[in-house]
């Protein structure tokens, strides 16, 4: 389930600025059957069921038109997500029943974007977790060509 909602203002001297808000959520409708080894952190012998715990996203964007081909942007978001469930045996036969840890995130990510004509252009930048439970500081750059057709 999603909510987007995008509102474009022109500012003093006819530069284009736009706001952005959303917030997206997900709960897996069913179990995964699981097997050996798997990401749910299983291990040799293992069989059972794992479901992804329920996660989201809230954020907002700004993008401000330099002019009609320069745009600087930059989105800021917090990301979560509830542990994952799994429930099984081991290789030993004990049974395993356990919610894994929910963690958070904090990003913000500065671009520049250049746009040749109003078809086509590129964005660059990238997205810095800088804040969180259970996650890591981590930089991810990032490259997008835009194509209108």
């Amino acid at each position: 389930m999603a909510i987007t909602s995008q509102s474009t203002y022109t500012l003093p001297g006819s530069h284009a600025l736009r706001l952005r808000v959303w917030n997206w959520w997900r709960r897996a409708l069913t179990s995964a059957r699981l097997h050996d080894a798997t990401t749910y952190g299983t291990s040799a012998g293992f069989h059972g069921t794992g479901r992804p715990g329920m996660s989201g996203q809230t954020g907002f964007s700004l993008e401000y038109g330099l002019n009609q081909r320069w745009v600087l942007a930059m989105d800021l978001a917090r990301d979560w997500g509830n542990g994952s469930h799994v429930k099984g045996w081991n290789a030993a036969g004990t049974r395993i029943n356990k919610i894994s840890a929910a963690s958070t995130d904090w990003q913000i990510a500065p671009a520049v974007e250049y746009n040749w004509n109003p078809r086509w252009g590129i964005i660059a930048g990238a997205a810095v977790y800088y804040a969180g439970h259970n996650t890591g500081i981590k930089v991810a750059p990032q490259f997008a060509v835009n194509a209108v057709f």
